[in-house]
Order: C-alpha cells, then sequence, then structure tokens
C-alpha cells in the first residue's frame, strides 16, 4: 500500500469517527432537550389540573353550604358569589359550567345550584380521573408505556436525520434545474411532489407520534387520521408517476381534516334549567342587594 492510499484511509477513518462521534452527541442533546420538556409538560399540566380543582372545590363547599342552609347572610352570598366567579379564570373550565356560572350570577335561581353543584362535582371526579392517569403514567408506568418513555424521547433524532436526507434530495433537485437546458413537464412536476408529499408527510407524522396536546375526545382520531394521510407517501413505491396524485389526495384529505376539529353548535338550552331572559349586568349581590330576588340563598331584609 502506497503512502497516499495510507493517509488516505486514515483521513477516512478519522472523518468516520468524526462523524458518528457528532452523530452521538446530536443524539445524547437532543434526547436530553426532549426529555426534559416531555417531563415539565406533564408537570405543568397536572400543576393546571391542580389549579382548576382547587377553584371548583371551593365553589363546591360554598353551594354545599348554600343549599342546606334556607337563608343566607350578606357575607356568605358573597362568598358564594366570588367563589363561582373565581371558577371562570379555572385553566380547564368547560363551556357548559362557564354558561352555568354566568346564568346563575346573573339571574339568581336557587332551581340552578343543585344543578351547578352537580356539573362542579362531575367536573372534579373527571380532572381527578385525569390527574390520576397522568401521575401513574409518570410514576409507574406500564411495561408498553415505560418502554416508549424511553425511546420516545429519540424520535426528534430520527425525524432530523429523514429531513437531511430531504434536504439532500431537495439540493439534487436544485442541481437538476440549474445544469439541464430542456427539461420535460413531467419530469419537472414529478420528482418535487415526491419530494413534497414527503415534506407534507414529515409535518404531520411527527406531531401524531409525539402527541403532547391534552387527550379529548377528537384527539385520537385526528392522530390516526395525520398517520393515514402520512401513509399515502408509501404509494409512491408503486412509481414517481403517481407523485403528483398522491399529494393532491394529502391536501384534500388534509381539509377535510378540519371538519374533524370544529366545534358542534349548542342548543338553544345548554342545560336544564336555563331559559332565555332579559340580560342583565353582571353584579354583586353585596353591591346591588336591594335589587336581588327574594331566592333561597338572599337573607331577609330585616336581617340587612
Amino acid at each position: 500500500m502506497s503512502l497516499s492510499e495510507s493517509m488516505d484511509s486514515l483521513v477516512f477513518f478519522g472523518m468516520s469517527w468524526v462523524g458518528i462521534l457528532a452523530s452521538v452527541v446530536g443524539l445524547l442533546i437532543i434526547y436530553g432537550v426532549t426529555l426534559k420538556f416531555s417531563t415539565e409538560r406533564e408537570r405543568h399540566r397536572i400543576d393546571r389540573i391542580g389549579a382548576t380543582l382547587k377553584l371548583y372545590t371551593s365553589a363546591e363547599s360554598a353551594l354545599i353550604s348554600a343549599l342546606e342552609q334556607n337563608n343566607l347572610t350578606r357575607e356568605d352570598r358573597q362568598i358564594l358569589f366570588d367563589r363561582m366567579l373565581a371558577c371562570r379564570s379555572a385553566p380547564y373550565i368547560t363551556t357548559d359550567l362557564l354558561m352555568q356560572i354566568s346564568a346563575c350570577a346573573e339571574e339568581p335561581d336557587p332551581a340552578r345550584l343543585p344543578l351547578l353543584l352537580k356539573t362542579l362535582q362531575r367536573e372534579c371526579e373527571r380532572l381527578c380521573t385525569e390527574r390520576d392517569k397522568l401521575l401513574h403514567r409518570s410514576e409507574s408506568p406500564g411495561w408498553g408505556y415505560a418502554l416508549w418513555k424511553t425511546i420516545r424521547p429519540a424520535v426528534p433524532f430520527v425525524f432530523a436525520i429523514v429531513i437531511l436526507v430531504l434536504l439532500r434530495r431537495l439540493f439534487f433537485l436544485i442541481y437538476a434545474l440549474s445544469v439541464s437546458s430542456s427539461i420535460g413537464l413531467l419530469e419537472l412536476i414529478n420528482p418535487w411532489s415526491q419530494f413534497g408529499s414527503a415534506l407534507f408527510s414529515l409535518l404531520l407524522l411527527y406531531p401524531a407520534v409525539m402527541g403532547g396536546n391534552r387527550q379529548n375526545v377528537g384527539s385520537v382520531m385526528l392522530r390516526l387520521w395525520s398517520v393515514l394521510i402520512a401513509a399515502l407517501y408509501l404509494l409512491n413505491l408503486l412509481g414517481g408517476s403517481f407523485a403528483p396524485y398522491i399529494l393532491v389526495l394529502q391536501l384534500l384529505l388534509f381539509l377535510a381534516g378540519f371538519r374533524l376539529t370544529g366545534s358542534k353548535p349548542r342548543k338553544s338550552r345548554p342545560f336544564a334549567g336555563h331559559y332565555q331572559k332579559d340580560s342583565k349586568e353582571l353584579r354583586s349581590p353585596a353591591i346591588e342587594e336591594s335589587d336581588a330576588p327574594n331566592t333561597s340563598y338572599s337573607s331577609d331584609s330585616n336581617n340587612d
């Protein structure tokens, strides 16, 4: 072996080790950052659930006291009013509960209080179940989820490698355009459509695989829909001539996904006991006590 061949072998060997070392360092950095963000996101979600439960339980205790007493003092009514309105700032308050609180505050009616109490108790049970699930997944996960928690922080590194491959593909596409004097329309559309389909699939597949959003009724459907659209890229294995049609199909399915996220219109009576009356300005019973109707949680004029 000549001296020049030996030097070339040493340079190639050194560059290979540098590439491997850089890949390992990049993997460790991405793994650590992703793991940190995932842990913080779960902790913040548990904190938001705890803050919501604190407001709900405070209002629930005031409602129970109001239902057990025939007449409330001015101070008790003010506490009930403040705690109900404080629930409106809860991070995870639902639309149904928000409308019930607004209706009770605008039009004090003792018939609304039992329903409001049941709604608060139902929301507390749902949030407690969600919090217990998060704590169980965080502190004592099952066998499958524990394995996924170990692999999941490395997923962004895999996507980064795929993006580098796509950038390399983009460089060759641009280079082919610059050196080709004459190129057909199909030869121009097909590779660019395939590149766009691959990039679009990655943009949909990454959030579907990583998750992170709060689970609800439609979240699982949206993730499966994203995986389905991304999986259509595999049809490019049938041939490059199908790339434009595959990209158009992916875009159409993506637009159809907006129907899965649309909120359903509420009925004219969103909950029992709610009737459309003349709107009134939201006001505290301690400020305008004389205008408050004679309800079960209002004190008599002699007590004032």
